[in-house]
């Protein structure tokens, strides 16, 4: 009862504080840093600053213009936002950097190489020849919120990063909350280098998202978590490999 009568920031605070994954994963040691961090978001900002949107892509490329450009259609801000688009030699599409300029009018930074794709460089790439002071790290499968200009400029500080909680879509049409997942998420770009960038010795799925996670905490950063209902991240079948072995 008394948790219908709370408002939404407060149940927000609270559940942030004791209930976010950052307390299975790595226990109370934070909490002054998280609740130094949180209080810093929720003065906001009077001023906007532009976001670049950072993406590493591979034979996604139908999913990157249905999704993260169609959403980013949609976006207030857009002259705000700036899309970095770091291509491993997608085979998927005739002209990827052509269909990006027809569908997105804002500001584009594209560059393509062939290589394999492994998430930690590719990423780092689409992060380091974008040219905005915040960055928000998002994967092909990804349908932004309209003010995401707004949020990354709210929960984006000196002191903190931003882990949104993102809404994943099952096969069956079902959805869920995913606070396990750390691979989306928004920083300062020079936080991003100082922490040391995702680890590139990783080539395969996982654990790279989390290690940079850590690495923002010991840098005194807090890992700002909210429930994001409306930032959605489309199914797809798993990229796990077969041996892949869990970081927790």
């Amino acid at each position: 009862m008394i948790k219908k009568l709370l408002p939404r920031g407060v149940k927000q605070y609270l559940w942030y504080l004791f209930k976010a994954p950052q307390r299975k994963w790595i226990g109370y040691g934070t909490i002054w840093t998280d609740l130094r961090g949180y209080l810093v978001t929720r003065k906001g900002r009077r001023n906007l600053q532009p976001v670049s949107v950072c993406i590493g892509v591979k034979n996604r490329s139908n999913n990157l213009l249905d999704y993260v450009v169609a959403s980013l259609n949609r976006c207030e801000n857009k002259e705000l936002i700036e899309l970095s688009v770091f291509d491993c030699g997608s085979s998927d599409h005739s002209n990827l950097e052509d269909a990006l300029r027809r569908e997105w009018k804002g500001r584009l930074v594209y560059h393509r190489k062939e290589q394999p794709f492994a998430r930690s460089e590719a990423f780092n790439a689409a992060v380091e020849q974008s040219g905005h002071g915040q960055i928000l790290v998002c994967d092909a499968d990804m349908s932004l919120p309209a003010d995401i200009v707004k949020r990354v400029n709210r929960y984006v500080t000196p002191r903190s990063a931003w882990y949104p909680v993102v809404k994943f879509m099952n096969e069956d049409g079902s959805s869920r909350f995913y606070g396990e997942s750390t691979g989306m998420f928004a920083s300062r770009r020079e936080d991003f280098i100082k922490a040391g960038k995702l680890d590139e010795s990783i080539r395969e799925w996982g654990k790279e998202d989390w290690l940079l996670y850590f690495a923002f905490y010991k840098a005194g950063l807090a890992c700002i978590r909210t429930k994001e209902p409306d930032f959605i991240h489309h199914y797809h079948p798993s990229l796990k490999p077969d041996d892949f072995v869990p970081l927790f």
